[in-house]
Formats: structure tokens, sequence, C-alpha cells
């Protein structure tokens, strides 16, 4: 048996894990990481990267419906395998994209399941061999929650989905968050017949609910059918070999596919944590100001951290470089956060960050609210944008919400001003090209 020593070790190989290891080296420290499925984890495997690669075709197919009669006439159409190749094609690159990375870096690697058995030291999967590190950094992101009721395993996931071949005639989600949103608008512009099913009396309960509706609203007007205070109490396969869905409301139908889009978990569950004297919750790993664990020689961050932040990419990478900063010893400050801005790519995009409107109007901040489908940057493609915005007493911008085509453009403006501490004012007053989403900056009042 062999024991090989490190004096960091990252566990997942997702955007947190790897921000980590490659800071930690740069920073002059032995460094090894270990991964158990993708090398580059869930958002360029099987996540948001190739999410976004299918919402691209959707996109265009969108801009085009809103103008027809108004110069354009005619629009193309979505072959999904094709779509679906294309999307294979910049997947296929990352694995080996991540892994020439880490050579060249000279990370030291290892694939297979960690499980740590002791404080400081793990076995990776059947292997004899363990490896110990000084400080360890779990980073091991989330996985599709999974639900339990006769027929269950009828249902799939959200890999399942972006990995799909065909096309089904009728496609239903379970749960109206960011995922079961954004599939739903993909699978009904494409021509499926489309359901969610939530258990709530809306969707996307973390987003502005004044901007959720109009987008709600534009949903149900497309075709896709929604199911509310609602879940699914059984699934049944038909002679024909359609799946039929009963709701607990008693509503019963017929689909093709059931995917479930309910949220995520945690993968650390089966990491024997115990050994090591990490303290577990159900969703996620407790973490300190500095994003240490119970261990205080093991962190958790990204996806599987309990810091109190939105579960993104950046989020993740801003962790992994912050812990490699407090393992080397070049910071002691606890972790702050800048301004985190969180999207859902739907029919429309709604981008929101900072304060809320109405966290805004409990703390008696000024809210502007603002039509603004008539300027040109909008009106030129018929988009029906609507802007939300949070002035403190001062007159600084804290708080933005944004339904447009293009909300994550929009909000990055926003992200800078709330980050620097600007006044309305003050962010009207840089000069952007015209016409542009910058320049539309000056009509806020």
């Amino acid at each position: 048996m062999v024991e090989y020593q490190y004096e960091v070790g990252v566990i997942g190989a997702g955007p947190a894990g790897l921000a980590a290891a490659f800071a930690a080296k740069a920073l002059g420290k032995k460094v090894v990481i270990l991964e158990q499925y993708l090398w580059g984890g869930t958002c360029p495997n099987y996540g948001c990267d190739p999410k976004k690669i299918l919402l691209a075709a959707v996109e265009n197919i969108k801009r085009q419906k809103a103008l027809q009669t108004r110069g354009l006439h005619g629009y193309s159409q979505i072959n999904w395998s094709d779509l679906i190749a294309h999307k294979q094609r910049y997947v296929d690159a990352v694995q080996p994209r991540k892994i020439r990375g880490l050579d060249q870096a000279g990370i030291a690697r290892f694939y297979g399941h960690a499980s740590f058995i002791n404080e400081d030291t793990v076995r990776v999967g059947d292997f004899k061999d363990t490896i110990r590190a000084s400080d360890w950094v779990i980073a091991t992101g989330q996985r599709p929650q999974t639900l339990n009721f006769p027929g269950s395993g009828y249902t799939q996931n959200s890999e399942d989905f972006l990995n799909m071949p065909n096309m089904p005639e009728d496609v239903t989600f379970i749960g109206a968050g960011f995922v079961g949103v954004e599939f739903a608008t993909i699978t009904n512009t494409v021509g499926a017949h489309t359901r969610i099913v939530t258990e709530g009396q809306t969707a996307l309960r973390a987003f502005d609910q004044i901007l959720v509706q109009q987008l709600m609203t534009e949903m149900q007007e497309s075709g896709i059918e929604w199911y509310f205070n609602a879940t699914v109490c059984r699934i049944d396969k038909a002679l024909t070999g359609r799946l039929v869905v009963k709701l607990t409301n008693g509503t019963t139908f017929e689909t093709d596919r059931v995917f479930v889009t309910a949220g995520r978990i945690g993968n650390f569950d089966q990491m024997n944590l115990a050994a090591a004297g990490v303290a577990c919750q159900v969703a996620d790993l407790p973490v300190d100001e500095h994003l240490r664990t119970s261990n205080s020689h093991v962190y958790a961050v990204g996806d599987v951290g309990g810091s109190p932040v939105p579960k993104l990419v950046p989020t993740g990478n801003y962790e992994g470089r912050y812990v490699a900063q407090v393992i080397a010893g070049k910071t002691n400050a606890p972790i702050s956060y800048p301004t985190t801005p969180i999207v859902v790519f739907g029919s429309q995009h709604i981008a929101q960050t900072g304060l809320t409107v109405a966290a805004g109007r409990t703390a008696g901040y000024r809210v502007i609210d603002m039509d603004m489908s008539d300027v040109i940057t909008f009106f030129r493609y018929h988009d029906q944008v609507r802007v939300r915005v949070v002035l403190d007493h001062n007159d600084c911008i804290v708080g933005a919400s944004v339904i447009a085509a293009e909300a994550e453009e929009v909000i990055n403006y926003f992200v800078t001003a709330i980050n620097e501490r600007r006044t309305l004012a003050e962010t009207q007053a840089n000069l952007y090209a015209y016409p542009s989403l910058g320049s539309e900056f000056a009509t806020f009042y």
C-alpha cells in the first residue's frame, strides 16, 4: 500500500474545485484533485453550458417569431438531432481540455470515488493506496433530486434531457424552478406539447413575482400547460408505451417523458465524512465565514458548501480562489461576496441582483419601475421589457430585476453599479455605444 502526500487535496473537478486547485498551485502548493465522474463537472458536461447551446437555437426562433408581420416572414425549424450533435461536439472537448490543463499546471489527479478514512486521508475507489493532504477542499457539487412514488422509476433527470436523442411529442416536467422553466421553453419551441407540474401556486419563487407573472403568461400563451398546487402521486405505463401520470388533485394525463426538475441535493452522503469529523446537514455542508467545515482543515465550496449565496458557477469559482488564499496564508479575512446576478433563461429571460423590489420597499427605498419596450434597443426586436431598480436613501443603486430577451447582459451593468456604489446619476453619466443595452441607462428616471 502507498500513501501519497500533498499539501492541498481537492475532491471534485467542477468549476469550484478546479478554481481552488489552480489557485493553490499558483500559490506554490503541492496539489492533487480527485474526480469520480466527468472532469469539468456538471456545468460544461451536462448542465449550464450544453443547455445554453440548445437555447441558442430556441432564442433564435423566438426572435424570428417576434418579428413576424414586422418585416420578417417565415422562420427556421429546429432539427433536434442536429442540435444535440452540435451540443455534443462542445461537450466532447471538455474533458480532454480540463485534463490537459491540469497536467500542464503540474496538478496531480486521481479518478474514482473519494472516501475519508480519517481526518486528513482519503481512499479513492477500491484501491488500497491512500492520499493524505494537510488541507482538503470538498467541491463535489450537487445531483438532481429524485422523487419517491409508485412508478417514479419511469422519471428521468436533467442529464437524461440534455442527452435525449429525439424530441417526443409530449413532455412533462415536475418542478417549476430554473431547470423546469428553461427545459420547458426548449421543448415547447421545438414543438413538443409541454406540461409543468408544481406543488406551488407560482414558479421561480426566488425571482421578482411581477416579472415571473409576465413570463408565465407568455409561456401559457405559447401552449405550455401548468398544473399548480399539485404533485405527481403515481406513474403507470400504458400498453401504447406512453406514461400515464396521476396528480394529487385528481388530474390524469398521458405523456411520453417525465423529467424531475424539482431541485438538487449535495454529493456528500457517501464520503464517510464522519471519519473526518465533518458535520453535515440535509442540503449541504455547514461552513464558517472562512468556508471551513467543522474540521478546520476541510473546506466546502461551490454547490455543496453551506455559504449563503446562490449556487452558481461564478460563486463557486470565487469561493475556490478564496479558499486557496486562506490555505496559503494570503488572507485571514472572512469571505465577502460582491453582488451576485441570477438568471433564468425562459421564453424571456429574467435576471436580478442585489436587493429585490420587495426587500427594497420594506426598507423604505425608492423603486423605479419602467416598461422599456419602446426604446430603440428593445423595440427593434419587439421585446417586451420591464426593468425594476431599487435606489437607497442616497440614490445609490442597490438592486435590480429585469425581464428581457437579453436580461443577462442588462443585469451586468447593474452589477457594476452596485459593486462600485454608484448613484443612478453617476451610472447615467457614462457614455455607452448607441444604440446598445448600455446606452439605455440614460432613459431611467
